[in-house]
């Protein structure tokens, strides 16, 4: 019998027809998706994938890592293009490779980085990946400036329990920020970069809508801070919707 290893698999995939990463009862999820796939190369062993990062539905990723225990079958290579030939156009294996030691995607990640893409005009193009604002103002050298202050308050440990799901959170609502910025791509595109340790459900999505409606008026920048430095969602605000959100790194 061969022998036992871990294969790490770098994933790339549009989010959009999947209800997220983790598998659930009744609907497609990218999780499942692959694991059919690994269950059909390896004789009807039932696979378990650990992703290394939970996407939400319709979000995106650049490049999720993978990883999971199996007998030593295929060479990495070999595996990746079984895998692609097998896996529908929306889910791509971009790397593989196979490692003697136990390793897990998520539990060994020190860090993952997220852009969020805003359009200001409509982009059929685009719509699978941006939200369209209708609120060209927000592309002012002002809000721009604006938005990249808020951005740069939430670098460092903060309790971010006011821009997440409040069933979701968990025992230690501390994250710890490396990075955060807002760039004007172009005169029609607007990119949000945040790098950090964790992230809650719907963190980044909240952070994004929360600025966004403080550069727009309809937050208060001090109720933000606030929100920021207590933990408590002291005001509603906008989620920010999933098609516009890009897992683009895991830190290992």
């Amino acid at each position: 019998m061969s022998k036992k290893c871990t294969y790490i698999l770098h994933i790339s995939y549009d989010g959009t027809d999947y209800f997220g990463w983790q598998k659930q009862p009744d609907v497609p999820t990218i999780q499942e998706t692959i694991e059919n796939a690994l269950l059909k190369l390896f004789s009807g062993s039932t696979i378990k994938t650990t992703g290394s990062s939970r996407t939400d539905r319709g979000v995106h990723a650049e490049m999720q890592v993978v990883s999971f225990s199996a007998q030593r079958k295929y060479e990495a290579d070999e595996l990746a293009n079984r895998l692609n030939k097998m896996l529908p156009h929306n889910i791509a294996i971009i790397a593989a490779r196979c490692v003697d030691k136990k390793f897990s995607a998520r539990f060994d990640s020190k860090g993952k980085i997220y852009r969020y893409k805003i359009v200001s005009s409509k982009e059929p193009l685009l719509s699978r990946y941006a939200w369209w604002l209708e609120c060209s103002e927000i592309f002012s050298a002002k809000n721009i400036a604006l938005l990249d202050r808020l951005a740069k308050s939430i670098i460092g440990e903060h309790n971010f329990s006011a821009f997440s799901i409040k069933k979701d959170i968990p025992d230690n609502p501390l994250c710890n920020i490396f990075n955060s910025y807002w760039e004007k791509e172009n005169e029609k595109t607007l990119l949000f970069f945040i790098e950090g340790n964790r992230f809650f459900h719907k963190m980044v999505r909240s952070l994004v809508g929360a600025m966004l409606d403080v550069a727009r008026g309809h937050l208060d920048e001090k109720l933000f801070y606030e929100m920021l430095e207590t933990g408590e969602r002291l005001e509603q605000y906008r989620v920010a919707p999933p098609q516009g959100l890009m897992l683009m790194k895991v830190l290992y």
